[in-house]
């Protein structure tokens, strides 16, 4: 699709506009948002790109009681998914919430599916092996999942699929100087750029996994000799140019200033981001685990879920939650209380989801050993307007946005002075390869105005 400079060709006058926000747009701003947590013991969580389908791990634990949970509104009800309990570690979602993937390193220790919004769900035809990640496509076709090495015999290395988890294979053969703690993945929206966490090594493929090079390796600046960053959590952009990295310090003691690495450019070049941690999670031991980051669709926007290295009264370690809105150049948290007993956003996060347009957070975080701690899902959600572009397509206008965590209608008008805006009557169409709403527009032959108008 081509951008802004070709609209001249059509000889008229077009524009995108700020959306419209009302009052009750604004209100969602004000702080975290409590939700009802199904589990005192939970963990990771995923979501569709609107933020509004959940899917919930209630732990990363080895137990055996703990179960997924599935939410089709903004996790304000949850069920309990129709599968074998056990431990899990990772989970995924595609673009609109109907497949869904969790990953058992323990126990069972087996991939499981759902393409049917979690309704119901099967065992992938994977080996028996300690599944530490997942990935998913926007449009649901293409999976991803990481085995770690263990000691027992059981294969490691990375699988893939292109549809739908029908068939496996193992997707690019592990250099032999890896050292086989595959963990985390990350995928594109169209699934063809991946990135894999192993060890304190990062590494990217362009071509759906066939072959993989070494992009990156944690290891700060500050890092004293013979300590080790490991690969904790992963993310990327729409486009997978975009990624971020989430560290794990455990073998690296005490750094209050451990922080998000980023690159912009398909991890060619990379950066320390170093957060402005909150004062009093320095005071809890800094931040000792980043155990979730999430990029938007655009880039533009990231957010980190921290576990603290402290444990105050015998509690779990409480960490913050960070947002930025320059990638990573400045990080601030978000507004609000998340748990009563800490403050601030600090809280034993275990697991953290943004939605697509980077507006919409939803977390959660464990029960403690101490009085002042409540296990807890929350959400927030940001009012700012969706950023809109537009483009020229086989001679025909499209006008496109981030997919929304908030309900918005596209409406023109002739004259942007006057109060005569009316919708446009075109659906908009998501292409999961942008993870942009599009709409196409017949050429109006003269000046027009395009706005996003909020809508309950």
């Amino acid at each position: 699709m081509y951008r802004l400079p070709l609209l001249k060709r059509l000889a008229v006058t077009v524009a995108a506009l700020s959306a419209g926000l009302t009052a009750a747009d604004v209100s969602v701003a004000q702080g975290w948002l409590r939700l009802t947590a199904p589990n005192s013991n939970l963990g990771p969580i995923a979501c569709s790109a609107d933020g509004s389908s959940l899917l919930l791990a209630s732990g990363d634990i080895p137990n055996e009681g703990d179960v997924l949970y599935v939410s089709h509104d903004s996790g304000a009800t949850w069920t309990a998914a129709s599968m074998p309990n056990g431990s899990w570690h990772a989970v995924a979602s595609s673009a609109d919430g109907t497949v869904l993937m969790a990953a058992q390193p323990w126990w069972s220790r087996a991939v499981f599916i759902s393409t049917n919004s979690g309704a119901t769900w099967s065992q992938a035809a994977l080996p028996v092996a300690a599944w530490e990640g997942v990935a998913c496509s926007a449009n649901g076709a293409v999976l991803y999942a990481t085995a770690s090495r263990t000691t027992n015999g059981s294969p490691e290395g990375i699988y893939s699929s292109a549809d739908r988890g029908a068939t496996w294979s193992q997707a690019g053969v592990p250099p032999p100087t890896t050292n086989g703690l595959w963990s985390p993945v990350a995928c594109s929206a169209d699934g063809t750029r991946v990135i894999w966490g192993e060890g304190s090594h990062v590494w990217i493929s362009t071509n759906s996994g066939m072959s993989l090079r070494l992009a990156f390796t944690l290891d700060p600046p500050y890092l004293d000799p013979g300590d080790q960053f490991l690969c904790s959590s992963l993310a990327c952009s729409a486009d997978g140019r975009e990624v971020a990295v989430g560290t794990d310090s455990i073998f690296g003691g005490g750094y209050p200033q451990v922080a998000v690495a980023t690159s912009a450019d398909s991890g060619t070049t990379w950066a320390w981001s170093l957060s402005t941690i909150p004062t009093n999670a320095l005071e809890n031991g800094g931040v000792q685990t980043w155990l979730a980051v999430w990029v938007s669709a655009d880039g533009r926007r990231l957010a980190a879920g921290g576990v603290g290295g402290g444990y105050p009264e015998g509690g779990l370690p409480g960490g913050p939650v960070l947002v930025s809105e320059d990638f990573g150049a400045s990080w601030v948290e978000p507004p609000g209380t998340a748990d009563p007993g800490w403050g601030g956003s600090l809280a034993p996060w275990t697991g953290l989801a943004m939605s697509a347009d980077g507006l919409k957070l939803t977390g959660v975080f464990m029960d403690g050993c101490c009085g002042n701690l409540h296990p807890g899902a929350v959400a927030q959600q940001q009012a700012l307007a969706p950023a809109m572009g537009i483009g020229v397509s086989a001679g025909r206008l499209v006008v496109s946005w981030v997919v929304p965590s908030a309900n918005f209608a596209l409406q023109q008008s002739s004259d942007i002075g006057v109060a005569n805006w009316t919708d446009v009557p075109s659906a908009p169409v998501l292409n999961y390869s942008t993870l942009r709403e599009e709409v196409t527009v017949p050429s109006p032959g003269k000046q027009m105005f395009y706005r996003l108008v909020s809508r309950p």
